[in-house]
């Protein structure tokens, strides 16, 4: 049986949280900082992306393929025989194999995780434009304290943010690109909320937004 609600931080007794499993499906700041970092970069730098998700595969695997490994090693050292362990041909070269294949793994995992810094410091430099992006969803999301109307979904946002990473001015260098896509993005948010709200919140909308991003 699942049971959801709509409270933000509910308040439920040691009894329901000992017979209950409490998962919070609430978007936080900096997770959607890193959601968006990821949709940025595959705009930007699709090839980059593409790389980090394919190195996410890979070292999943070999990582699984390591387990396995140990599991088949203490299944193997587990199993009752009358051959001495020095005479018991199979098991010797079960262990052979598991020892070269132990340690191809480890070196690919070495390399996996010199390839993810280079990869992440590539991807440092979109950051500021994701945390932008986030800042603006949670300015745009708590216009709800004010109003029951003022309900804007993530997906909805997500649109106004992929469009402004396709609309916003071309630019040669990095930094005036990302400002580029920081300014568009913080004026179709403006446009897309103020849609829907009345005019006497629209100029308390634009404080919350300039307070949030300085404070950010």
């Amino acid at each position: 049986m699942f049971l959801t609600t709509k409270i933000s931080n509910p308040n439920y007794t040691p009894e329901v949280f000992g017979k209950t499993m409490i998962i919070n499906f609430s978007v936080t700041m900096l997770g959607l900082r890193d959601q968006l970092l990821n949709e940025v970069v595959q705009f930007e730098r699709p090839e980059l992306e593409e790389a980090r998700k394919n190195l996410i595969v890979e070292t999943s695997q070999n990582k699984a393929t390591l387990k396995g490994l140990e599991d088949t090693l203490l299944s193997e050292l587990s199993k009752e025989s009358d051959v001495p362990l020095v005479d018991n041909v199979p098991l010797i070269e079960t262990l052979n194999t598991a020892k070269t294949k132990s340690v191809e793994i480890g070196k690919a995992l070495e390399v996996a995780k010199e390839t993810n810094a280079d990869i992440e410091v590539n991807r440092e430099s979109y950051k500021e434009t994701a945390w932008r992006g986030s800042i603006l969803f949670f300015a745009m999301s708590g216009l709800s304290q004010i109003s029951e109307m003022y309900e804007y979904s993530l997906s909805s946002f997500m649109i106004v943010f992929m469009n402004a990473l396709s609309t916003s001015r071309k630019d040669n260098i990095l930094q005036n690109r990302l400002r580029n896509i920081k300014e568009k993005l913080t004026m179709l948010v403006y446009d897309f909320t103020c849609m829907g709200i009345f005019e006497k919140h629209k100029l308390m909308f634009s404080f919350q937004m300039v307070t949030m991003i300085m404070d950010g």
